[in-house]
């Protein structure tokens, strides 16, 4: 008896110093009998991201792991357009979860059915997603280089979604840096429901090509989406928006007004070979401009090297039927980089 009472003693206050001070973490079990225990970041694309408390930060491919539970509550999307708000725990099925939604009522789903996960519950900093591309090609035959910049952030919420992308191409000519191409936008979407979302974006752009030298644009909108499926997604986008262009002979253009159509196409392959595909293709009207038509097209093609660390293609288009100052009405080309993502 002497030696059971220290040893409950000790137990006794293991548990009441995980409960007072907040110790449980987030727990995945993988079908190779390996575990990770830390806190659930958030996951999307076939991907859940877990701070370890030994490995630190990892992807993890959803369709590895065997069960999971988490402490915290999250936003759930699934392939069937389902939303909740809930946690997770572990189920009496291998590739399944039990949802605990916060009104108590528990659902049963399959882990590779759940196409987003969201933390409401994390730090900003824990919350934040997304990757940063490089690139650089020099020729000594044209003493030309280029240079590639490429970026995105994703932050979400309990209904809010926020997009910060940045997209930037520039050339050297004779120690002369020239910024040929700049996009940079910020996109924040409200869900409405589980298909359903209100969106307005900012952007800021940039074409030398098509005798841009800037263009501020507003888009108040939304969209819905059409296709949610275990690898891959598509969304349409429409509603209005509001151009002011420069061109580069230092003509303004005043308020400019066009009809968006939108579609963003997301791809995902996570069994060798490790590739993903976004594409974002984008048709604008105009309706200050009698028969104006833009055309926007951006695809990145990624495949994996080793873990965060992926090769990044690039390609993209932009037509103008009515350029500002009558040149030409295409500018193309593709941008190879390495990847890192967080």
């Amino acid at each position: 008896m002497h030696r059971i009472a220290p040893l409950l003693l000790i137990m006794l206050t293991g548990n009441w110093i995980n409960s007072a001070f907040g110790q449980t973490r987030d727990t995945m079990v993988f079908y190779n009998g390996q575990v990770l225990v830390g806190d659930i970041r958030g996951g999307a694309f076939g991907e859940i991201t877990i701070n370890d408390v030994d490995f630190k930060i990892l992807q993890v491919k959803q369709y590895k792991i065997k069960w999971l539970t988490t402490n915290n509550m999250f936003r759930l999307e699934t392939n069937e357009k389902e939303e909740f708000i809930g946690r997770m725990e572990k189920s009496g099925k291998d590739g399944w979860v039990n949802i605990i939604l916060d009104n108590g009522d528990t659902l049963f789903r399959k882990i590779t059915d759940i196409s987003q996960i969201i933390a409401i519950e994390k730090r900003f900093l824990e919350a934040l997603d997304g990757s940063v591309s490089a690139g650089f090609s020099y020729a000594k035959s044209s003493d030309i280089g280029q240079t590639n910049l490429s970026a995105t952030v994703h932050y979400a919420t309990s209904k809010y979604d926020y997009l910060l992308s940045i997209a930037m191409n520039g050339s050297i000519d004779s120690s002369k840096y020239s910024r040929d191409r700049e996009d940079i936008g910020l996109f924040v979407a409200k869900s409405l429901g589980p298909a359903w979302f209100a969106a307005v974006s900012l952007n800021y752009q940039r074409n030398l090509e098509l005798a841009i030298a800037r263009r501020y644009q507003e888009l108040i909108g939304g969209g819905n989406k059409i296709f949610v499926r275990q690898n891959w997604t598509l969304l349409v986008t429409s509603g209005i928006a509001f151009n002011q262009e420069k061109s580069t002979a230092g003509v303004s253009s005043g308020t400019l007004l066009e009809i968006p159509i939108g579609i963003r196409f997301n791809f995902f392959k996570y069994r060798q070979p490790n590739i993903q595909i976004n594409s974002t293709q984008t048709v604008f009207f105009s309706l200050s401009q009698a028969g104006r038509k833009r055309f926007n097209s951006n695809t990145s093609f990624s495949w994996e090297l080793v873990k965060n660390f992926r090769i990044n293609i690039n390609p993209y288009l932009n037509y103008d039927n009515q350029p500002p100052e009558g040149n030409s009405n295409y500018d193309y080309g593709a941008s190879i980089g390495l990847t890192l993502t967080f």
